[in-house]
């Protein structure tokens, strides 16, 4: 019993001493830690959640480009999920998150011209996003929307063939609605 008691306060205070260095590294200014300690608030990690504390450091360290913490900033801000949804705010991070090739940046940005949240809607726009989604950074939800689209010819030149391809991409790179879409279209059918 005694043993089990030391090991709680033994953890308990290996938890304190490892915030404490988070917090006195981002209060000194290192990026990182901004992010990191921005994250804990955020996700209840060795600290009690707070997403007012999450926000403020995930900005401090988006102020010096750290790529995390502009895509954490982003999401918060375009899924509006424990803060105000500020759309677009979060296409302009998106944006700078792109810079980092960011392969969720490129889809969220996709996302929201292809529903026109945060800025004018712009299929042509998204489908570029997705597709730098798809191609670069091997998303299997941008492969996914990609050969939808152009199965479907959904705002561009309809392409079966290509639309095929990215649909069997998508499911082998494990996106199960892949599969589900395959099976409703009864894509074996196009194939030759």
């Amino acid at each position: 019993m005694i043993k089990r008691i030391i090991f709680v306060l033994l953890i308990a205070f290996s938890t304190t001493a490892f915030s404490q260095t988070y917090i006195r590294d981002a209060e000194l200014g290192d990026k990182d830690a901004q992010y990191r300690l921005g994250r804990m608030y955020h996700r209840a990690d060795r600290m009690p959640k707070d997403i007012g504390k999450a926000l403020y450091w995930y900005a401090k360290a988006a102020e010096q480009n750290q790529p995390q913490a502009i895509q954490a900033l982003a999401e918060l801000y375009f899924y509006g999920i424990e803060t105000e949804r500020r759309p677009s705010v979060a296409y302009s991070l998106f944006l700078r998150s792109a810079e980092f090739k960011n392969a969720e940046a490129y889809y969220c940005l996709g996302e929201m011209n292809y529903y026109g949240q945060g800025v004018t809607r712009d299929y042509k726009n998204a489908f570029n996003w997705y597709k730098k989604a798809a191609d670069e950074g091997n998303l299997a939800k941008a492969q996914f929307k990609i050969g939808q689209m152009l199965f479907e010819g959904d705002f561009i030149k309809e392409d079966k063939a290509m639309g095929i391809n990215y649909i069997k991409l998508a499911f082998s790179n494990g996106y199960p609605k892949a599969y589900e879409y395959w099976t409703e279209q009864q894509m074996w059918k196009y194939e030759k």
